[in-house]
């Protein structure tokens, strides 16, 4: 499964969402967005969150904005 640790109003972050959500849908990934206000601070720096966006596939994290093409590379690392 992939995780979008995300902040709410934060511009790479929601222009990433959309993109995430259809590279997800094209290679058949389920994707799961998380709240990192909602997380404790030493949570999301066991997971290696330091910024948001951070989407991890499982096997790495990348962080920032991101174009659909290299979401689809990343995603697909993860089958």
């Amino acid at each position: 499964m992939i995780k979008f640790y995300y902040l709410p109003d934060c511009t790479p972050c929601e222009n990433t969402k959309p993109r995430a959500i259809l590279a997800a849908q094209q290679v058949g990934q389920d994707i799961l967005f998380v709240n990192a206000q909602t997380r404790a601070p030493e949570d999301l720096a066991a997971e290696g969150v330091t910024i948001a966006p951070t989407i991890c596939n499982g096997i790495r994290k990348i962080r920032g904005e991101q174009q659909l093409d290299r979401l689809v590379r990343f995603f697909e690392e993860a089958n």
